[in-house]
């Protein structure tokens, strides 16, 4: 089974306070995108993890599976290898959308039948970014991340964007910590002041994707990449090629491709935890 784990921006991003488990409230538009890692799930006696990658942290693919395995009582093992397009410690869930795909190709090819709100809560132990990811399509995320529902307006979907990441790998536990109560309700991400205050690189890098003419320009999750929309695939190719001359990732992508995993070994596409 080969699936397609797409990356996610963070159309907006609301801080607030602290929980009692220590994680903040959250409260997001997520949104998928057209870069995708490819993640590749073969039967097999134990949990096998074959990707040739060095994440810098535990892989959630792997992680993702021992859990669905405990959490649903099987013996079953997986072969796993993830093939990485989405950059590390970007801001763009690619470690989250490799979990995502896990627990949804899992679900059919152990055969569970689990429902997108079962799979949504094993998620939620796994990332504040896998439930999003599970659910597919734009989504409203709340909470640390396990409330999820479907985000209704249809207009950010087949919107070109350009995504540019310097050449910074932004730590996620860092930018918590930096964030101020003052840095909250200032604009459309709260955390990006705090990781422009520790990474000078992503001021630059809006600044850069503003002047090469994108519109609506933010950072995605804690950073590093930001993104800005503009006008069709054409537009998109030619800031996306402007910018690379800086040495940094620039990539046009498209918003809300796709709403679910692709599996291209028999063209089914597997949505909120069923095969349709």
């Amino acid at each position: 089974m080969l699936l397609r784990a797409h990356a996610k921006i963070n159309v907006t991003l609301a801080v607030g306070g602290v929980r009692p488990d220590g994680y903040h409230d959250l409260r997001s538009i997520v949104a998928p995108v057209s870069l995708c890692d490819d993640v590749a799930l073969e039967d097999a006696a134990e949990i096998v993890d074959e990707t040739d990658v060095d994440f810098g942290s535990e892989n959630l693919a792997v992680k993702a599976a021992r859990i669905l395995r405990d959490r649903a009582g099987v013996q079953s093992g997986v072969r796993i290898r993830v093939e990485k397009r989405i950059p590390c410690g970007a801001g763009l869930g690619g470690g989250s959308a490799d979990a995502a795909a896990v627990l949804v190709g899992l679900n059919s090819l152990w055969r569970l039948g689990w429902g997108v709100e079962r799979l949504v809560q094993v998620a939620a132990e796994i990332g504040s970014d896998v439930p999003s990811l599970v659910h597919g399509g734009i989504v409203m995320m709340e909470g640390r991340g396990e409330r999820v529902r479907p985000w209704t307006d249809d207009a950010l979907y087949g919107r070109t964007l350009v995504l540019l990441k310097p050449d910074v790998h932004a730590s996620t536990p860092a930018v918590y910590r930096e964030f101020r109560p003052e840095d909250g309700g200032g604009g459309l991400n709260d955390l990006q002041p705090a990781a422009c205050r520790l990474y000078p690189e992503i001021e630059q890098a809006l600044a850069r994707l503003e002047a090469a003419g994108a519109r609506e320009v933010r950072m995605t999750g804690s950073g590093s990449t930001v993104f800005g929309f503009v006008d069709g695939s054409g537009e998109g190719r030619r800031v996306a090629d402007a910018l690379s001359g800086f040495g940094w990732t620039a990539l046009a992508v498209v918003c809300g491709k796709d709403g679910g995993f692709q599996d291209d070994q028999d063209n089914t596409t597997i949505r909120r935890g069923q095969v349709r």
